[in-house]
Formats: structure tokens, C-alpha cells, sequence
């Protein structure tokens, strides 16, 4: 006879999250989602900061304080030195402030 399955366990099928292609990731110049709140930019690293924010000149001439986002400090593998290229997100509320969510090789 097969196994009873309590009423309040139920098997599943786990499923797997999909993993993001580099492909899959938005451009720097993709409009911006009303919902968010923020726009897409790229920059350069001028100076690393204590408390791991970076100051991060964009294309467009703004300096702007940024932090790394949480996918990327999570492993720690991933290091931001001052000269890299990123991508960044800027919140339309305070234009000075941002987060990292690509750092290009």
C-alpha cells in the first residue's frame, strides 16, 4: 500500500527559480517602470566610502552615493574598486542617492 500523505502535508513538485541569463538584464537606457520609483543609469567609481557606499560619477555628470544591492553583497565574491563601470539605480526622490546592480568586467 502506498504511503499515507497527512491532510496537511501535501507533496509538491519543487520547483527551481529560474537564474537571470546576462542577456535577461535590463539596458542601462530601458525607460523606467512607474511602479519603482527609480531610473537606470551607468557610471564610473570614483571613491569607495566606509560603511560600503560608493561615490559614483554617472554619464550624465552627477555624483551620486551609492550602495552595493543586496544580490551583491549577499556572496561577497563580487568587488566594487574605484575605476570600475556600473549600472545604478537613482531614486527620482533624492537624485543623490542610488544602488549598484552591475558591476561590468
Amino acid at each position: 500500500m502506498p504511503a499515507r500523505v497527512p491532510a496537511n502535508r501535501t507533496r509538491r513538485a519543487a520547483s527551481k527559480p529560474k537564474r537571470a541569463e546576462e542577456n535577461d538584464r535590463p539596458a542601462s537606457d530601458a525607460p523606467r517602470d512607474p511602479n519603482t520609483q527609480t531610473f537606470r543609469t551607468s557610471g564610473t567609481v570614483k571613491t569607495v566610502l566606509r560603511d560600503a557606499k560608493f561615490l559614483v560619477e554617472t554619464e550624465q555628470g552627477l555624483e551620486v552615493v551609492a550602495r552595493a544591492a543586496g544580490r551583491m553583497r549577499r556572496g561577497r565574491k563580487i568587488r566594487i574598486l574605484a575605476g570600475d563601470a556600473v549600472d545604478l539605480e537613482v531614486s527620482l526622490y533624492d537624485p543623490t542617492r542610488g544602488r549598484i546592480i552591475w558591476r561590468h568586467v
